[in-house]
């Protein structure tokens, strides 16, 4: 008979090369949920659901109020195509999975509701309406999650949904209004684990915590944080003459959950020209430039925004600078469509420089 743990090690090698074959079309998202002061909610169950209204993936919150979901792109509104480059690359930051891979891979019923949100099983019927599947010490099934109560709302929404790393969820547990809307992804990045000595490498994704009010409050439950949100920004002087310098500020918050390294970058859109602001604390960078001749007179818009960094070579990246170009996202006269394939602030500070013209003489 052989050792529990050479059999548990073999399931696990089988399950890893199942993960292998689909792991471009997954992504694993971490997230918190939390009462209405902040407490983590130990056992509150979140599900995330596709354009269809189908829940494909589930999980209960463990006693810290985090979960660990696995979702395919397309119930992320990702691109199913992109380049990995855009992402910083993390070693052996397998702790940052909540529990840790290994208890995901190892948990039968996990690898089967990953199964069917990978689309390996894409015909199988939904995993929590199939009868039986035993959550903890409950039964899911389709009356739990009915949206009956919850498709106006839902219809609502559906614009804002089908934006790239948005999610739509529904968060329960008791003594708390339900949570049923969208979330939005604040970063992302690649990480690389290792089970049974074998090495993978994993997208991973963290969303904005849940926060679910009490149901003798008026207080609504919540998901959103202003987490890689520019919430300030300045110029000064934003009139300025040729030969003066200009400082330009932000405040970007950002999480404290998983530590992330960005680059802040701001771009004049009439001159193209482009300056790394750096942080001073307490979520505030700060650049600064001359005002010469390459700026043309009167307004021009000083855009900033941020991505991910690349921590095995510190400093800007032109490949990301570039296709953020191309992309479309320094454009001030369009809107800024979030991609958190790539770039992590979730806006675009926008500001006004004005240059007066050169004294006449």
């Amino acid at each position: 008979m052989k050792p529990f743990f050479a059999i548990l090690a073999t399931i696990i090698l089988l399950l890893v090369g199942s993960l292998a074959a689909t792991a471009a079309d997954v992504v694993y998202v971490s997230g918190q949920v939390t009462d209405a002061d902040g407490r983590p909610l130990s056992n509150a169950l979140v599900a995330v659901f596709n354009d269809r209204n189908q829940v494909v993936d589930y999980a209960h919150t463990d006693d810290n109020g985090n979960y660990l979901l696995a979702l395919p792109v397309s119930a992320l509104h990702l691109p199913q195509h992109h380049s990995q480059t855009f992402l910083a690359q993390v070693f052996d930051t397998a702790g940052h999975l909540v529990g840790g891979l290994f208890d995901f891979i190892a948990n039968p019923l996990r690898a089967g509701v990953h199964a069917a949100a990978a689309g390996v099983a894409a015909a199988t019927p939904n995993p929590l309406t199939k009868g039986g599947i035993a959550v903890g010490a409950g039964v899911v099934d389709e009356t739990l999650f009915a949206l009956s109560t919850d498709k106006q709302t839902l219809a609502q929404q559906q614009p804002k949904r089908k934006q790239p790393g948005v999610l739509m969820l529904k968060v329960i547990a008791p003594g708390h209004k339900d949570l049923a809307g969208p979330t939005s992804i604040y970063w992302m990045e690649e990480d690389t684990f290792h089970v049974a000595g074998r090495t993978q490498k994993a997208t991973v994704a963290w969303v904005d915590p849940v926060q679910l009010a009490s149901l003798n409050t008026q207080e609504p439950s919540r998901a959103d944080s202003n987490y890689l949100v520019f919430t300030e920004a300045r110029l000064s002087p934003s009139l300025a003459a040729y030969g003066q310098t200009v400082r330009i500020e932000a405040l970007l918050p950002t999480p404290s959950v998983p530590k992330v390294a960005i680059v802040v970058v701001a771009r004049d859109n009439r001159n193209g020209l482009i300056w790394q602001l750096y942080p001073k604390g307490d979520g505030w960078y700060e650049g600064e430039f001359k005002v010469d001749k390459r700026f043309p007179v009167n307004d021009q818009t000083i855009s900033i925004l941020a991505y991910g960094a690349d921590e095995q070579h510190p400093g800007r990246r032109p490949d990301v600078e570039h296709n953020i170009l191309r992309a479309g996202l320094w454009d001030p006269h369009k809107p800024y469509l979030y991609n958190p394939l790539l770039v992590c602030s979730r806006n675009r500070a926008d500001l006004t420089l004005t240059v007066l013209p050169p004294a006449q003489r």
